[in-house]
């Protein structure tokens, strides 16, 4: 080891590592103008009584920040391979150095030791070192936005962002703005890959999709889906699966439905929530007169009356003959306007009703699916 005139030495050419952080150079160089270098670099000599860096760049760096004219190292005579061995096996121990310089280390290496040496050098697994270079197949922007720190206000572009475009290389424009979205919405490594999904299956939207926020590209793809569903055959199997999916989502949106909210929201937000609703009403609308036409033409007794369900409340038509919440039977004759109480008959029909059964029905009694049932109250009639 000796003290050499830092002016005599520079670094390699091949060195791995090409990005230097400031801030943490600056700091190493406060510390090196208050206690020395603690560690001494290691060069090798060159011609004209220069010497090249083996290890040691960082603190050779910050040393000349902090004002040093002489530097201790340690002169080793390498060959230009085994000068390459050093600096790449010293530089890939660091846990601060980036995936693509880590990458491009490897593959330096490889070029003069086999990969079962390499993997028992490096001590990494297969699929780690295979996971490293399949970095370098990503073109040389995608691999310069992993490099490139976030400007205020952005999200990180990540290793694991640049792996998951790897599928897009013959397009490297789309990849770019890929990249460029993932900072702007400070996408994660999942959201990228559902953004890039919906472009694989609707590569029509793929200038909106690149455009709008992922809730939107979400709502697109679920508009999309619906009309395309619409165009497949029906499956009679799913109706009952359907059926009851509906009545659980109409009962999300009737809780949902608080005018209260206009008082709280902006112009801005009234007229979208208007939008949504109106929207959402034409489509009910459109739907409800399929299911009326169908009553219409299939059931020849088929009324339009509505009632309350007598357990629970909820309001039915009375061809449903049982609550869809707590399944208790519609008609009931206590509600019938033909029912005689006191004398505990139909007086349409003349049929004997005991109280019992008129105030609590099963399928057995007359009222469960009888033609002639007349509330008394008030029918709850449907647009």
């Amino acid at each position: 080891m000796q003290l050499i005139d830092i002016t005599l030495i520079s670094p390699a050419s091949d060195q791995p590592r090409k990005t230097f952080d400031q801030g943490t150079l600056l700091e190493l160089a406060m510390s090196i103008r208050e206690r020395g270098v603690l560690e001494p670099i290691v060069v090798r000599p060159v011609s004209d009584g220069n010497y090249e860096i083996v290890m040691g760049e960082r603190r050779w760096r910050a040393s000349q920040m902090a004002g040093l004219t002489e530097i201790p190292a340690i002169v080793r005579e390498l060959s230009d391979e085994d000068a390459s061995t050093d600096a790449l096996l010293e530089n890939f121990q660091r846990e601060d150095l980036n995936p693509v310089e880590r990458a491009r280390a490897i593959k330096k290496l490889l070029e003069f030791m086999s990969w079962e040496k390499c993997l028992k050098t490096l001590g990494v697994a297969d699929s780690t070192m295979r996971r490293y270079l399949d970095l370098l197949d990503l073109p040389e922007a995608i691999l310069n936005e992993i490099l490139t720190k976030p400007a205020k206000g952005e999200g990180d572009f990540l290793e694991g962002h640049a792996y998951a475009l790897r599928p897009l290389n013959e397009n490297a424009k789309l990849q770019i703005r890929l990249a460029k979205k993932v900072r702007a919405e400070k996408l994660s490594v999942d959201d990228l890959k559902k953004v890039m999904a919906a472009i694989a299956e609707v590569p029509s939207k793929t200038e909106a999709f690149l455009r709008v926020p992922l809730h939107v590209t979400e709502e697109i793809l679920r508009s999309i889906g619906r009309q395309n569903k619409k165009k497949k055959p029906y499956q009679p199997k799913t109706a009952d699966q359907h059926l009851k999916a509906m009545q659980k989502a109409c009962t999300s949106v009737l809780d949902l439905l608080d005018e209260r909210v206009s008082e709280f929201l902006s112009i801005e937000q009234t007229n979208q929530m208007l939008s949504a609703t109106a929207d959402l009403a034409e489509q009910i609308l459109k739907f409800n007169k399929a299911m009326r036409e169908s009553l219409q033409q299939n059931d020849r007794t088929f009324r339009e009356i509505y009632v309350h369900c007598p357990l629970c409340g909820r309001v039915e038509l009375i061809g449903s003959l049982r609550c869809s919440v707590c399944w208790s039977v519609l008609r009931r004759c206590l509600d019938c306007a033909h029912y005689d109480q006191s004398y505990q008959k139909c007086s349409k029909l003349g049929y004997a009703v005991f109280m019992s059964d008129a105030d609590s029905p099963d399928e057995k009694s007359y009222s469960y699916n009888c033609e002639h049932y007349k509330p008394t109250f008030d029918a709850q009639a449907a647009a």
